[in-house]
């Protein structure tokens, strides 16, 4: 579940700052040019911070390119589905962007959470050794050691 509160900061964050930027890069670059190096900088700064606050991991050149590579396919999902939407109804902007948001936000989620989630302690901090920490009981194989 933290994890989800996580990623919402985390688009929430990128959306507020991508949207900013947008409207301020307008008054000195044509829209076609501000969106497309607004959605750069997003993307970018989405990647990372998925990978290192989200999922608590290292981001690799790697895992870098898959999930930009995973965020653009769902961002030509985010298209069909507005597509979709425009061809058979006329919803709302509102209605068009919550829909989309709610179809393309999950792929999202799940794609980092494949990449960069999946690996043995990702997300959490390391855990203090047993014999160290007061009141705790040491792991079985320190039972039987004899002192040194």
């Amino acid at each position: 579940m933290r994890q989800l509160a996580r990623f919402l900061l985390v688009g929430g964050s990128n959306t507020a700052i991508t949207l900013a930027l947008f409207v301020l890069l307008q008054q000195w670059l044509a829209p076609a040019v501000a969106y497309t190096l607004v959605f750069a900088l997003g993307l970018a700064y989405t990647t990372a911070m998925t990978a290192q606050v989200v999922f608590g991991t290292r981001l690799t050149a790697r895992s870098a390119l898959l999930y930009a590579g995973w965020y653009l396919l769902v961002y030509a999902v985010g298209l069909v589905v507005v597509q979709a939407l425009h061809s058979s109804w006329q919803p709302s902007a509102v209605v068009t962007a919550v829909l989309t948001v709610a179809v393309t936000a999950p792929l999202n989620f799940l794609g980092g959470h494949v990449l960069f989630g999946s690996t043995p302690g990702a997300g959490t901090a390391p855990h203090p050794d047993p014999v160290a920490t007061p009141g705790t009981i040491p792991p079985h194989d320190d039972l039987t050691r004899s002192p040194a």
